[in-house]
């Protein structure tokens, strides 16, 4: 009865291993980090998205909010960067993220070689 339960408990630690090992490896087969893992789960348009969570007033923000959905759909920026950019600026300052997240931007696009009108 003894060796019965221990090569029950074997058994289950042999797979509580193997199971862990599986998933932390396709895990690291994914893609860089979480947002782009969550690339397909967008069911917001990216433009309606930036225009009412960053409050954009003004056409200059309009202006600015289109331009960087034009350089997602050219692939000139990755979209999970924007998203993470438009997260961090809520964050930073709820009731008016615009400046933060049009900072941002222009930022980490210089860094990519990506510029964008003044």
């Amino acid at each position: 009865m003894l060796a019965t339960q221990w090569r029950v408990m074997a058994a289950i630690f042999l797979g509580m291993i193997l199971t862990s090992s599986q998933v932390s490896q396709a895990q690291q087969l994914g893609s860089n980090n979480s947002a782009e893992q969550l690339d397909s789960l967008h069911v917001v348009d990216l433009e309606d998205q930036l225009k009412n969570g960053l409050r954009v007033v003004t056409p200059q923000q309009l202006q600015f909010v289109k331009t960087v959905v034009l350089y997602v759909d050219k692939k000139r920026i990755p979209r999970a960067m924007v998203n993470l950019v438009y997260r961090w600026s809520l964050e930073k300052h709820e009731s008016v993220p615009f400046p933060y997240f049009e900072f941002a931007m222009r930022a980490l696009a210089k860094r990519r070689g990506v510029l964008f009108p003044t």
